[in-house]
């Protein structure tokens, strides 16, 4: 963060009544230890079934790492230019890898890998057939198809406003949706940078961030009490007066936005810029 956008936040801070400078320095070094490795994850070791005597010499291995399972686009991305990016995002739910090649397409993978309600993301699924004007056929391939928990599935394709035109993806969504949809999704959508912004990614990218730590279940219990007992929108740092640590308070907030007991205010904008939530008693099994 920059200096100038340290001051900014100091001063938006001072004017929702948290002075940060007010809070004692502590004595050692607070850290957000992870709840599991940072890449892939932990499995138990299975052996196949063997005489008992013979396994006495084996080493004990009862759990073994799997790492994350690599992309698997219908197509790749071409070679890296200078307007677009290439890279991936894991998918928490999946701990699969999932591709992008602009950053509208890392920002809507983050915002969608952010939300609990959607199990699977396929990048570049399988191409479809478009029946186009004239009423000839030709492929498409979609950039994004996501799967609800319900099972509805969402085919997206991502643009930003000044190619749609040039593309004729409005038509193309339209006439996917009209008789395309065949046991490829229920619907077709188009999301641009209006949807797509980089406020909304950044409070994805955090959230999955702290989906990494383990759950802080004081500070958890604590935020949960305080939250419950205020009717309507409320601030962020309302939740960290009269604790000395605020990553801790920071961290379970984001964690409770995954899971839908607060909600932002202001999804629209960065929290830190908008730190205002509300409690949501219905998210609570």
């Amino acid at each position: 963060m920059t200096q100038i956008r340290q001051i900014i936040r100091l001063m938006t801070e001072l004017g929702l009544g948290y002075d940060r400078t007010a809070v004692p320095t502590p004595a050692d070094t607070t850290y957000l230890p992870v709840s599991g490795p940072v890449a892939g994850r932990v499995v138990p070791f299975k052996l196949p079934d063997v005489d008992e005597e013979a396994d006495a010499d084996l080493p004990s291995l009862p759990f073994m790492w799997v790492p994350v399972e690599e992309p698997t686009p219908s197509r790749w991305y071409p070679a890296r230019t200078k307007g677009h990016s290439r890279g991936t995002v894991v998918h928490p739910v999946m701990k699969k890898a999932i591709t992008h090649s602009s950053t509208y397409e890392m920002n809507i993978l983050y915002m969608l890998s952010a939300c609990r309600d959607v199990v699977k993301i396929e990048d570049q699924p399988a191409s479809i057939y478009v029946t186009g004007r004239g009423g000839g056929r030709y492929r498409h391939t979609i950039d994004y198809r996501a799967t609800l928990a319900n099972g509805y599935r969402i085919g997206i394709a991502v643009r930003p406003t000044w190619l749609i035109e040039q593309d004729d993806l409005h038509e193309t969504i339209a006439r996917i949706n009209a008789g395309s949809l065949e046991n490829f999704a229920d619907e077709a959508i188009l999301m641009t940078e209006r949807e797509i912004t980089n406020d909304r990614g950044w409070n994805a990218k955090t959230i999955l961030h702290y989906l990494l730590t383990e759950d802080d279940e004081l500070a958890m219990s604590r935020i949960l009490n305080l939250a419950s007992r205020i009717n309507g929108t409320f601030s962020i740092y309302d939740l960290m007066r009269g604790t000395n640590q605020p990553a801790l308070t920071w961290a379970a907030v984001f964690k409770l936005i995954y899971r839908g007991i607060l909600v932002p205010a202001h999804p629209d904008r960065k929290i830190v810029d908008k730190p205002f939530v509300s409690f949501n008693p219905l998210a609570i099994h």
